[in-house]
């Protein structure tokens, strides 16, 4: 019984020790690429956080990631509506890679460097980045009070520049992702 109770408390440990070393892989992958317009490796650090740890800590793993790189940001400090869009799609992010995560480390179709995982992946990316620019580039509008025409011309604006985002992320889940899950499958949580 005091055996049990002892590999439930490691476990614990190890879970906690985990989540705050993707919190800490992920901001500091924010900062690296901070520099380099239209890149940035958080999303793909948050997903793949997700895929190993699971969901709901794919979804913690997000939510303080990205407020902590958020808040910190020596760019400056993100209006509050912006920060809220930030912080929810890359919980969504996390959320996401832990609900696709035993799919994706499962033997199979889906699983390898195959060209159809990599497109899979690639897609994935891409959808993600969508819902994190239009939940970005909405928030200050909407909080702003825009009529319906101010917002197309707002979101309008931000096509290049989201244009490039997806881009580099598709690329990057399409090539970094599907490498690093299989030198890593067994990272899954327990």
């Amino acid at each position: 019984m005091a055996l049990k109770q002892s590999h439930r408390t490691l476990r614990s440990y190890q879970k906690i020790t985990r989540t705050a070393l993707f919190i800490a892989l992920c901001v500091v992958l924010g900062y690296l690429f901070l520099p380099v317009p239209n890149l940035e490796m958080i999303t793909a650090g948050i997903f793949l956080s997700g895929v190993w740890m699971g969901p709901l800590y794919g979804l913690l793993i997000g939510f303080l990631a990205e407020a902590i790189y958020s808040i910190t940001n020596p760019m400056g400090f993100p209006p509050p509506p912006l920060l809220v869009a930030q912080v929810s799609a890359m919980s969504l992010v996390g959320l996401t890679g832990g609900l696709l995560g035993r799919l994706l480390l499962r033997p199979g179709p889906f699983a390898g460097r195959s060209w159809i995982y990599c497109i899979l992946m690639g897609g994935i990316g891409a959808v993600l980045t969508i819902v994190y620019d239009l939940l970005t580039n909405l928030s200050f509008p909407l909080a702003a009070g825009f009529s319906g025409d101010q917002i197309r011309i707002a979101l309008a604006m931000g096509i290049p520049y989201a244009a490039i985002h997806i881009a580099t992320n598709a690329a990057i889940f399409a090539i970094i992702i599907p490498v690093l899950l299989n030198r890593f499958p067994a990272w899954r949580s327990p």
